[in-house]
């Protein structure tokens, strides 16, 4: 019983230093609220596009570090329960991309209809809670649970977005071979299989979350990385 308490404690912990919405409030840095600009995501590439490159890096920085953060929290409050740890990772990943600090700030629709609570609030968060796709977060926390494996994709995912400047290939690419990565140092004895575990469940996320950018990639209207919007009005 104890461990599973912890468990949930970890993974709460994640959460909600998951679902703090970096990229909106440096948007509002920026007097922009990139909800309403491009996808309509949180995350760095939609900063990017809507307010520059000065609030990208912030929104990178921040939600690198609220990917770091929990990781070593759990660590420090749970140092012996190394199979609970990877679940702050996943619930920093779960909490960036279904926010209930975004769900909040949402203005309420009266054409959409909840069903009653704690269904309707699962169902809020889903649907008016979208952050971003969380690949900075879960690097940071992978960074902060196992430094090898970010230590050895991080170059070359750098790289592919350099040369074929789409983040969303960079991400799929992320979300296929790390698992691979995670395995061969399982199998090598210096990870835990719980690890592995861990990043199946990542990519299985991510790829999900891409499946729309997945769709313009096919179709050829994906945008490229580091591509601005068109001019549009500030908000106060």
């Amino acid at each position: 019983m104890e461990m599973i308490l912890i468990a949930l404690a970890c993974l709460l912990l994640g959460y909600i230093f998951g679902a703090f919405p970096t990229g909106y409030f440096v948007g509002r840095l920026w007097n922009i609220d990139v909800r309403k600009h491009g996808s309509g995501r949180t995350g760095g590439t939609n900063v990017l596009r809507t307010a520059g490159w000065g609030a990208f890096a912030l929104t990178v920085i921040g939600d690198v570090l609220k990917g770091v953060l929990p990781v070593l929290l759990a660590r420090a409050l749970f140092p012996a329960a190394l199979d609970a740890h990877p679940l702050a990772v996943l619930g920093a990943l779960i909490g960036h991309n279904w926010s209930v600090f975004i769900a909040m700030l949402a203005k309420p629709d009266p054409r959409v209809t909840f069903a009653p609570p704690p269904i309707g609030w699962i169902q809020r968060v889903a649907q008016q809670g979208r952050g971003g796709a969380g690949v900075a977060t879960s690097a940071g926390a992978m960074l902060a649970l196992f430094p090898p494996l970010v230590l050895i994709i991080i170059v070359p995912i750098i790289l592919i977005l350099v040369i074929v400047r789409y983040a969303s290939v960079a991400s799929l690419t992320t979300a296929v071979v790390s698992p691979l990565i995670m395995l061969w140092f399982v199998l090598n004895g210096s990870a835990p299989w719980s690890y592995f575990i861990l990043n199946l469940f990542i990519s299985i996320i991510i790829v999900i979350v891409h499946i729309p950018n997945i769709q313009r990639l096919r179709s050829g209207t994906e945008r490229r990385f580091g591509d601005r919007l068109a001019q549009r009005q500030r908000e106060a």
